[in-house]
């Protein structure tokens, strides 16, 4: 117990870590199911818009 209460301020700060890291990743799914794009710029003269935005 008292190993955690040295400890809670690193814990907290890599709970926070970690749940923003979480929040970015999910984000960055739901953006990809929906058709957008990740990279968050234009799409004109990209190489890789063929795999990011496929024609159909």
């Amino acid at each position: 117990m008292q190993w955690l209460i040295t400890n809670l301020g690193s814990i907290v700060v890599v709970l926070v870590l970690i749940a923003i890291v979480s929040a970015i990743i999910v984000h960055m799914i739901k953006q990809k199911r929906s058709g957008k794009g990740g990279c968050g710029c234009g799409c004109d003269g990209c190489a890789n818009s063929g795999s990011c935005h496929p024609r159909t």
